[in-house]
């Protein structure tokens, strides 16, 4: 039975809130489960212990022994919460020699590798992996390979069951970055700069880096390519012009190497505010603060300066405009946001314009609706949550307990991959 609408907020969450285990369970759980339990599985109808068993990548003895309520015919309440993980997943302690134990051993050998294989592992894993990571929440496939100076293409490779889009990527799992023969790129051993152009090239660097780079940055893990390209006032194209090897979708992006942000002769736009200065376009009555991205709308009536770091999504849903429109009235950003300027002003509104009209309750299912909604929200939601600065889809659907697909199927503004999250705007975490 559905309960009444609420608006999910993090205090919500806070008052689920209770003592007995390491994470609490989103519903009625055997008290008699034990108190590390860290991931919880809320039964359905066409639930078994073997299907449960086999969606968490545990054995299904293992599944009964974390849920002392079950017999061996695996009597399942509908409803209730089941433990599928314990611990965050780390094995427990080896027991000392002198005590006997029928508990399995916390790790397993593949036979002829001679490496140790950390458990719980990932599904589908390659066997003669030799270098494991421990996956945390909030991880992506990219960040992780980016890390490890891996290829994302051999990320995945290794570890087939996260998916080409990483959607299958579980957290508190090891998995593989690095197999038996496999190599990492090599620093380039010495400092020094391209001949002719008398610049210092520290190392070491991303490879294929333009030979007439004169600005250079040292990539940190979590960086994107959006992100350093805005930071140092170029555009995206420029980015991957001068690193190629990242890729166009930036999956070739390595943490700890050096990559090219100014090239010789290259004119970046301007680095900071003349606040003594403004511009007025004729005829239209408002002062244009100054510097602004290039090809801005001459009837533009509202600005915003551009930090490091920020998007366009996030600009936009921060004002209450459509990512169309913040493109219409800022036509050199790109598309994809790839030309966006960091410490410049760009137009969030034109005169004329009007802020997106409030959302009315949607007829006959008499749920209130929030507004505003992320565009193309689904009709028949019950369960709303205001998105914050720093929110993710990933983090959203896992705190609510529904599929990451779910989530983009009831906010396909945010699909495919958490671009159209916007900040400021009610998105569904639950359907009547």
């Amino acid at each position: 039975m559905k309960v009444s609408c609420f608006v999910l907020t993090t205090a919500f969450w806070a008052v689920l809130a209770r003592a007995e285990w390491m994470v609490d369970p989103p519903t009625t759980a055997d008290p008699n489960t034990p108190e590390d339990c860290t991931w919880w599985h809320i039964a359905e109808a066409s639930d078994t212990c073997s299907s449960i068993s086999d969606d968490y990548f545990i054995t299904e003895p293992s599944f009964v022994s974390y849920n002392p309520s079950l017999s061996s015919s695996c009597d399942l309440i509908q409803g209730n919460s089941y433990c599928v993980e314990r611990n965050w997943g780390i094995p427990p302690e080896e027991p000392e020699p002198s005590t006997t134990s029928s508990a399995a051993p916390s790790t397993t050998t593949e036979p002829g590798t001679g490496v140790e294989t950390p458990s719980p592992i990932q599904e589908g894993m390659t066997e003669d992996c030799n270098d494991f990571y421990f996956v945390k929440a909030g991880d992506s496939c990219a960040m992780i390979a980016s890390s490890h100076h891996i290829s994302l293409s051999d990320f995945y490779d290794w570890n087939p069951a996260v998916k080409p889009d990483c959607t299958g990527l579980w957290a508190n799992v090891y998995v593989c970055v690095g197999t038996i023969g496999g190599s990492t790129p090599s620093p380039t051993p010495t400092s020094t700069g391209p001949p002719g152009n008398g610049i210092e090239t520290p190392t070491p660097i991303q490879e294929g880096m333009t030979d007439e780079c004169e600005d250079f940055y040292l990539v940190q893990p979590g960086d994107g390519c959006a992100a350093i390209a805005s930071t140092h006032g170029i555009s995206l194209s420029d980015f991957y012009e001068w690193n190629p090897a990242v890729g166009s979708d930036c999956v070739g992006l390595w943490a700890n190497v050096y990559v090219c942000v100014g090239n010789i002769g290259g004119s970046p736009p301007p680095t900071s505010t003349v606040s003594s200065t403004t511009t007025t376009t004729p005829g239209n009555g408002i002062t244009t603060p100054t510097p602004t991205q290039p090809g801005m709308v001459d009837d533009c009536d509202t600005f915003h300066f551009v930090e490091s770091g920020q998007g366009c999504a996030l600009i936009a849903g921060q004002y209450g405009i459509s990512l169309s429109d913040f493109y219409t009235w800022n036509p050199t950003v790109g598309e994809n946001c790839g030309g966006l300027w960091a410490n410049v002003y760009v137009c969030v509104s034109v005169i004329g314009g009007s802020p997106p009209e409030p959302t009315p309750t949607q007829p006959g299912n008499g749920i209130t609706t929030p507004t505003p909604v992320l565009p193309g929200m689904v009709d028949d939601c019950d369960v709303f949550h205001k998105v914050e600065a720093g929110d993710g889809c990933w983090d959203l659907a896992t705190a609510a307990g529904i599929s990451l697909d779910d989530f983009y199927a009831w906010n396909p503004q945010a699909a495919p991959n958490c671009a159209g999250l916007w900040v400021g705007y009610y998105v569904c975490l639950s359907r009547l």
